[in-house]
């Protein structure tokens, strides 16, 4: 028997009944697709993102895929996911046309499709057009009672007097883009930017931000000048300190696989978790 199956888009903040619906359609799906469906952003108020919605005749949910703009520069990233009954209907396709056409309704200048290591889902991509530009370790770590930070060091709350040394340490360690991701972090209230000194000169820095009992470390970066010298697991076990701190279960961060330092993470006790390919075309 056919059934007719509907589309709609909702923006972020989603309302109450929709994000209950969009939680009830994942509940008992892995860990990893509530965080590429974006999740913590589906009802804060500042969110900049869209859900697409696939429907029975009925109402029933059956599929969705949602996308944020995480930094605000017009840059998105969006994942998808559809009950195992329905997938070889061509809802994906459904859903990753619905995102397209949102994106070009916002202006989108550039996005990237998330999704976990699977062969189906690769072939999928491809077939849409989609080339991997980089793939990303995400590392998880317990919370730690205590550690050593060493002579001379301090971490500390970013102030507005270490602006311009943060900002030649992120554009050494990266590159001009990362500027308006600083921007971003240092406006966001949930984000803390923190900055690592040695004897008064600034060495390295990260983010924090929380999500479900779990501290997220993002935008780690270490002077080029003193890398390997052993103060970026410094870093990672202050964090894990800091989650320690929060009663907080756990700590995560993702890293490039191309990252030539990711076994640092390791070596700070952390353990690797998945895979996420990132996905890219050109915005028709």
């Amino acid at each position: 028997m056919e059934m007719e199956l509907s589309l709609s888009i909702a923006s972020f903040p989603l309302d109450a009944e929709t994000a209950g619906e969009m939680e009830r359609l994942i509940d008992g799906e892995p860990e990893e697709c509530r965080t590429l469906l974006q999740h913590e952003l589906w009802q804060k108020p500042f969110a900049k993102g869209f859900a697409v919605l696939a429907y029975t005749d009925s109402g029933e949910l059956v599929a969705c895929a949602a996308a944020a703009d995480l930094v605000g520069v017009h840059h998105y990233e969006w994942s998808a996911f559809v009950v195992p009954d329905y997938r070889r209907l061509g809802l994906a396709t459904a859903l990753a046309d619905g995102v397209q056409h949102s994106l070009e309704q916002r202006g989108a200048e550039s996005e990237l499709a998330a999704f976990t290591e699977n062969e189906a889902t690769d072939a999928w991509l491809m077939g849409l057009g989609y080339n991997r530009s980089f793939q990303e370790l995400q590392f998880e770590a317990a919370p730690l009672p205590a550690y050593e930070l060493g002579g001379g060091v301090e971490i500390v709350p970013y102030e507005e007097k270490h602006l311009e040394q943060l900002g030649a340490l992120l554009r050494e360690a990266f590159d001009e883009s990362v500027l308006p991701v600083l921007e971003h972090n240092l406006a966001d209230p949930e984000r803390q930017v923190y900055v690592m000194c040695r004897n008064g000169n600034l060495i390295a820095t990260a983010t924090t931000s929380t999500e479900e009992q779990a501290l997220w470390l993002t935008a780690l970066a270490v002077s080029p000048e003193i890398q390997r010298s052993g103060y970026g697991r410094i870093f990672l076990y202050w964090a894990r300190h800091l989650a320690h701190e929060k009663n907080l279960t756990r700590v995560l961060i993702e890293v490039e696989t191309e990252n030539r330092a990711w076994p640092v993470y390791e070596k700070a006790g952390f353990s690797k978790l998945y895979t996420i390919s990132y996905w890219q075309r050109p915005l028709q």
